[in-house]
């Protein structure tokens, strides 16, 4: 077998294994993107899950066994490849009409919003994990590359072939300035479910290892531009001789120990809370209603959350029904395309 093949392999099978975790991310009392007592999910609500994942492991081995059955690819762009694409996007497509499915059987057991919502009057902490010092260390790296460029300005601005260093390290900062504004309107745009208690500290600690994660993406950024830039000046070129992936694999195994924090804990934290600990919290004070295609989108005009917990896999999701929403997705697109145009 080819490593294309392979690589399709791997697909389908990560594929099945998220959504084999999916009902098991949400809080206790959603399943399949539909609030349900508590009680239903725990009992006979196992027995929709079970089935669930029967036809998505199925479908993974139909694919995997397709797969197998087929001729090998000799490329990545052939038409061995192409097939063996279309082999893993109906895995996928499976995999979403069971839980499309799953989640039409689910709203028969639904329950309504409580017309009575609590809200807490304490001070919350919307502030980014570790205060304004450790936000600033992204800028602070692209600083120190910047003053090591000048002072070796004589051979990073003549090395021929390269462009200007001080644009990349600007690029980036552009980013990192990108990735702080998402963390901290998630941070202060939230929407506190738990009152008090153990069940809203747990939901504080989930929302700051969020909040956490864009800010780590800054911090990924200006090292990686950084680090490409000292390459480029020739009296340090070849220093880190292609060993970038000392850089890049920290990020990805605290990455992916943050996601597998966040499929154990279940949204909000709430999942390592014990029962009578969140017995007066019911859902995630999202309706069902506003949930679209299943549970992937909320579309609510009436909350005025930006950020919400997903009800499909684990973190925060936009509300598309508040414009403020909208002006986020704009600048995210808009401001790399603008830099880079004037930058470049």
């Amino acid at each position: 077998m080819t490593s294309a093949a392979w690589s399709m392999m791997l697909m389908v099978t990560v594929n099945a294994i998220l959504f084999h975790a999916m009902p098991r991310v949400s809080r206790p009392d959603i399943l399949f993107a539909v609030t349900v007592p508590e009680a239903f999910a725990l009992g006979a609500g196992r027995a929709l899950v079970s089935r669930f994942r029967a036809i998505v492991w199925s479908g993974a081995v139909a694919a995997l066994a397709i797969i197998l059955v087929l001729p090998s690819p000799q490329s990545r762009s052939g038409p061995g490849a192409w097939l063996m694409m279309a082999v893993v996007t109906g895995n996928m497509i499976v995999a979403l009409a069971a839980w499309l499915w799953a989640h039409q059987k689910a709203r028969a057991y639904a329950v309504a919003p409580p017309a009575v919502r609590v809200a807490s009057l304490a001070a919350r902490d919307t502030s980014l994990p570790g205060g304004p010092l450790v936000a600033a260390g992204p800028f602070a790296i692209l600083l120190a590359t910047a003053l090591l460029v000048y002072a070796f300005r004589d051979e990073a601005l003549d090395a021929p072939g390269t462009l200007n260093p001080f644009q990349w390290l600007a690029f980036g900062g552009v980013y990192v300035a990108m990735s702080l504004i998402v963390a901290m309107s998630m941070a202060r745009r939230t929407r506190q479910i738990a009152v008090d208690g153990p069940a809203a500290v747990a939901e504080q600690r989930y929302r700051r290892v969020n909040v956490l994660v864009p800010v780590l993406v800054g911090y990924g950024v200006a090292i990686q531009v950084s680090a490409a830039t000292v390459e480029s000046i020739p009296a340090f070129g070849g220093t880190l001789g292609g060993r970038l992936w000392l850089v890049t694999m920290p990020m990805m195994l605290v990455n992916f120990g943050v996601t597998l924090w966040m499929f154990r804990v279940g949204q909000g934290g709430q999942r390592a809370v014990a029962p009578a600990a969140r017995q007066e919290i019911h859902g995630d004070a999202t309706p069902d209603h506003a949930w679209k295609i299943g549970g992937l989108w909320y579309f609510n005009p009436r909350d005025p959350a930006i950020w919400v917990e997903n009800r499909i896999g684990p973190g925060y999701g936009l509300n598309m029904g508040n414009p403020r929403a909208w002006l986020l997705i704009a600048g995210m697109m808009l401001v790399p395309m603008i830099a880079a145009r004037l930058l470049f």
